[in-house]
């Protein structure tokens, strides 16, 4: 059957709006069970319309879980675009992170269902790769923060995780707890924290870590 497209000028808008009657379907009902008959009718278009966008269901969970992916590259190569110490540069990774997972809550939450629920018979996505790149990310920064004397020399590997793994669990309260008991200053507090532990000391003792200033 030949699909047509929709009319010019609510392209984008039926094309969001697909995406996000998706989301919310396959976080309530879980993948298998959500139908393309049930995501075209919250979306109030008809099936031809999705098959135009995405054709089929499987591409569309793709391109939703595409999104995430975007996301993470867009704050990556905007890390590699500003200036800026080291230390500013690993907190404004995390913050934007967190930031990203904030407006877009249900993506993240439909990730975390698919990648520790039980089987949805869902299009295999390389969650791990996500993680990996953060991790490579933060090391790559630590290395270049001992480098240049930002940071002193340590053990990378316990700093990194240290980092990633404080990230992840404040990121899991968002939207694991209602009214979550940390937020973005309380994120903003715990990295600052951990870089102050590897900053260089003066000869008085004090640690010579900037302030975060949060965007």
């Amino acid at each position: 059957m030949r699909v047509t497209a929709p009319p010019v000028g609510i392209l984008n808008d039926v094309r969001q709006r697909l995406m996000q009657e998706a989301i919310t379907l396959f976080v309530q009902q879980g993948y298998s069970a959500t139908t393309v008959r049930a995501i075209v009718a919250a979306a109030g278009v008809t099936k031809p319309v999705l098959y135009y966008y995405f054709k089929s269901k499987e591409n569309l969970y793709l391109e939703i879980m595409n999104s995430i992916r975007k996301l993470l590259d867009q704050r990556i190569e905007m890390l590699h675009a500003t200036a800026g110490s080291v230390r500013q540069r690993i907190q404004e990774l995390f913050v934007g992170m967190l930031d990203s997972a904030h407006e877009n809550l249900s993506v993240v939450r439909l990730a975390y269902a698919i990648y520790f629920g039980p089987p949805q018979g869902a299009p295999f996505v390389d969650f791990n790769h996500f993680f990996d790149e953060i991790l490579d990310t933060v090391d790559a920064l630590l290395a270049e923060g001992i480098t240049t004397g930002e940071i002193v020399d340590c053990n990378r590997t316990i700093i990194c995780w240290a980092l990633v793994g404080s990230y992840q669990a404040i990121l899991e309260e968002q939207f694991c707890r209602v009214t979550p008991r940390i937020d973005r200053n309380g994120l903003i507090q715990v990295v600052g924290q951990i870089l102050d532990g590897v900053a260089p000391k003066t000869p008085q003792g004090a640690h010579q870590g900037e302030k975060y200033e949060a965007m």
